[in-house]
């Protein structure tokens, strides 16, 4: 019986430690990716460099120029291979970035275009494509096209 009751509490800590450490881990990878998250938009909410810079000779991309969205800046960034704009970011995670109105209608960047990010990707179906293991999303208030506009960074694994 005594030795019953020892493998019975042994089993029940073994239990609760690997509930605590996979919640840990989770924590983690969620840190993890809205710190990506973060950064990726406050990268963007900078004039990038160069100032002046082109997907030929950019090292940070940034698509603001005195603090508002520049059009230019925005379609240069479009029209980056994604791999390249995470390698730019400094990010392993995957990233979706869109703009929308105060109402949540979108603003497209250009007609083909939703946002900008991992290809297939779109506002509305991260979850059914990707099915994420953690996604995080940050909102910033930014001035385009002479309104202001919310810009959303989507980040997971």
């Amino acid at each position: 019986m005594i030795i019953a009751i020892v493998v019975f509490g042994v089993a029940i800590a073994v239990y609760y430690k690997t509930i605590t450490n996979l919640s840990d881990q989770d924590e983690v990878l969620l840190d993890d990716i809205l710190t990506d998250a973060k950064s990726i938009s406050d990268s963007l909410l900078t004039e990038g460099y160069p100032k002046n810079w082109t997907q030929s000779n950019v090292t940070h991309v940034g698509i603001t120029t005195n603090n508002k969205i520049n059009q230019t800046k925005l379609k240069f960034f479009s029209d980056m291979d994604y791999d390249q704009t995470r390698r730019t970011f400094g990010t392993i995670y995957n990233y979706y970035i869109f703009f929308e109105h105060g109402n949540q209608s979108k603003i497209r960047i250009n007609e083909t275009k939703e946002g900008i990010g991992k290809p297939g990707i779109n506002s509305t179906n991260i979850n059914e494509e990707e099915n994420p293991k953690k996604l995080a999303a940050v909102t910033r208030i930014v001035a385009k096209d002479n309104n202001i506009a919310r810009m959303v960074v989507y980040v997971w694994e």
